[in-house]
């Protein structure tokens, strides 16, 4: 299989406690990806409490994930990981985020929590989920 379609690489356990150690989220690319991260998830996830009030859920987070996923692969492509990337595998993360963000979102207002709160319990899960996908799966050197 050539490198440029390889989605996944089975890693073991120490590789990836190795990946969630804190040097990689000391790294200068950890920085940038954090400041892009938070403008693009601010436009988005502005924009995703706005479409909350006119849409289900699974069409307003689908529509903030799209502008996000533009946005974001932008802004890591040019200024974060500073490398072409896989397109096929980003396009595969957003969905999973977009699954993620949807199901975790459902289930915390189900258990009463307001739009508002259970946004910005999901951020900080959902930037350490794709930091590191996008570290080592989309956009590895």
């Amino acid at each position: 299989m050539k490198k440029d379609f390889q989605i996944y690489k089975y890693y073991t356990l120490s590789q990836i406690l190795n990946m969630l150690n804190l040097k990689t989220l000391k790294s200068k690319s950890f920085i940038k990806f954090i400041f892009f991260g938070v403008v693009i998830t601010i436009l988005s996830n502005t924009s995703l409490l706005f479409l909350l009030l006119i849409l289900p859920i699974s069409s307003a987070t689908f529509l903030s994930q799209i502008l996000h996923a533009f946005l974001g692969y932008l802004s890591n492509k040019y200024g974060v990981f500073k490398c072409k990337g896989n397109p096929f595998a980003y396009l595969l993360l957003v969905l999973i985020s977009w699954l993620i963000q949807w199901l975790l979102i459902k289930n915390l207002v189900s258990f009463g929590f307001s739009y508002i709160f259970s946004v910005l319990v999901v951020i900080p899960l959902l930037a350490t989920f794709s930091f590191i996908n996008q570290k080592y799966i989309v956009f590895r050197k």
